[in-house]
């Protein structure tokens, strides 16, 4: 049997246990206070809190989000995502490269603004990459970075962001092929069909080529090497009947793709 409460002991009692239970709301609201800032200073608001201090902490923009860009702060995983960039280009044309360094932060994945990024490119045939230039992805809404390069040959391109301490690094590689510009010329009644190749093809070969109809095959009909300056001079005829077609080509190279002139056609 429990003794009953001493009236003289009951105030003093129940003082305890309140001072007990006080106690223990103290240590909860204690402790959910240093959670709170454990959860503020992995990512900081700017502006806000102990770690709103300039010597402590800046911040990174990401989609509207500033992510604690503190020494101890965990670098985030990044990569380029190429939104358009030309695969085909004509010799002296330009290809253009766009896109984005994308990164993935609590759960949400964006672009990054205001970020440098550096192109390079290696011609085919070579070892070397080269320095083309640096841009920076825009501060809008879509942040995006943009290159223009002059087409020589064949080749990669390299975008590069170097990553910062709180965004790693990355890069991605893309390919365009470059094919020659053939100029030519088809003389009426005379037959003559000539032209030049360019860049650089001196003394090498030149195909005439033929399809009897819009629909066939084309098939070489002669071969001939290319003057001092690229230059080329052929002979061709119009059928009994009907049309025939013509074109010149170049042989694919290290350097550049196969490729033709325009289409030119004779009749009776």
């Amino acid at each position: 049997m429990t003794a009953p409460l001493h009236p003289a002991t009951a105030p003093s009692r129940l003082s305890a246990l309140r001072a007990h239970l006080s106690s223990r709301s103290d240590q909860q609201r204690a402790r959910s206070l240093l959670i709170g800032l454990t959860a503020a200073g992995l990512f900081a608001l700017p502006g806000t809190g102990p770690a709103a201090s300039a010597s402590a902490t800046t911040t990174d923009s990401f989609s509207g989000v500033a992510v604690a860009t503190a020494p101890a702060a965990k670098r985030h995983d990044t990569r380029i995502r190429l939104t358009s960039s030309d695969h085909t280009r004509g010799y002296g044309s330009k290809t253009m490269i766009r896109g984005q360094v994308v990164t993935t932060i609590r759960g949400r994945t964006g672009a990054l603004r205001g970020k440098p990024v550096n192109l390079y490119r290696k011609i085919s045939g070579t070892s070397r990459w080269r320095y083309l230039g640096k841009d920076v992805t825009q501060r809008d809404r879509t942040p995006t970075f943009s290159f223009s390069a002059r087409s020589l040959a064949n080749a990669k391109y390299r975008v590069l962001f170097a990553g910062n301490p709180h965004f790693r690094r990355s890069h991605a590689v893309t390919s365009v092929s470059v094919y020659r510009h053939i100029s030519a010329t088809l003389q009426d009644r005379s037959g003559r069909f000539h032209g030049r190749v360019g860049p650089a093809y001196a003394h090498k070969i030149v195909r005439l080529e033929k399809r009897n109809c819009a629909t066939c095959g084309w098939h070489r009909t002669r071969s001939a090497h290319a003057g001092r300056r690229g230059s080329f001079n052929f002979k061709v005829r119009a059928p009994s009947h009907g049309r025939s077609f013509w074109r010149v080509s170049t042989p694919a190279s290290t350097k550049f793709i196969r490729s033709y002139s325009a289409v030119f056609t004779t009749r009776r």
